[in-house]
């Protein structure tokens, strides 16, 4: 049997069948790698721009011109920042891309997110103050009326009405108090 093996090994057909083989995976390797370059478009990139502090509608622009897509994954409330900006991008500005490639932008939303009234009634001012400001929203107007509690939060208002603990509102939203100054006329 070994003899028949060895013997193959060396003849003529083998030979021909191994030639044949080497030269068919030769050929699919080379049509492999041919058509993954052409399909890749291997070498071909575009420079992506700085898209950061464009408005979504001009980088929309930019990036048609350069045939690449985008997408908005997150937009975020950023105070005193218009809405609809582009603050960051993916992937990273100056990254080499392909056409048709899809660009994932974060943006600064239109619209505050809501947050909780606090219940600021029966609390110290200064500690009215704090909660606000830990909450995201701002003290605005601070009325004294009479009341044997000096320093201490009566009502809390919103737009001119009462507003009660609890209540979602938008963030950065002002909030009127009235706090008590005693019972007589000199005020805090």
């Amino acid at each position: 049997m070994l003899k028949n093996l060895g013997a193959f090994l060396k003849s003529k057909t083998f030979f021909k069948h191994l030639l044949l083989a080497i030269l068919v995976w030769v050929l699919f390797f080379g049509c492999a790698v041919y058509y993954l370059s052409h399909y890749t478009r291997h070498g071909e990139f575009i420079v992506l721009q700085n898209l950061t502090k464009t408005k979504v509608a001009s980088a929309e622009t930019l990036l048609k011109n350069e045939e690449l897509n985008y997408i908005i994954i997150d937009s975020v409330y950023v105070e005193d920042s218009p809405p609809g900006l582009v603050i960051n991008q993916n992937p990273y500005p100056g990254a080499h891309v392909k056409k048709g490639r899809n660009i994932y932008l974060y943006v600064t939303s239109t619209l505050p997110p809501l947050v909780e009234m606090p219940n600021l009634k029966d609390k110290s001012l200064r500690q009215a103050k704090n909660l606000l400001d830990n909450g995201g929203l701002k003290a605005g107007d601070i009325q004294f009326v009479i009341d044997p509690l000096p320093g201490f939060v009566l009502e809390q208002t919103y737009k001119g009405k009462q507003i009660e603990p609890g209540t979602k509102i938008p963030k950065g939203s002002v909030i009127n108090m009235k706090v008590g100054k005693g019972i007589t006329n000199d005020t805090l």
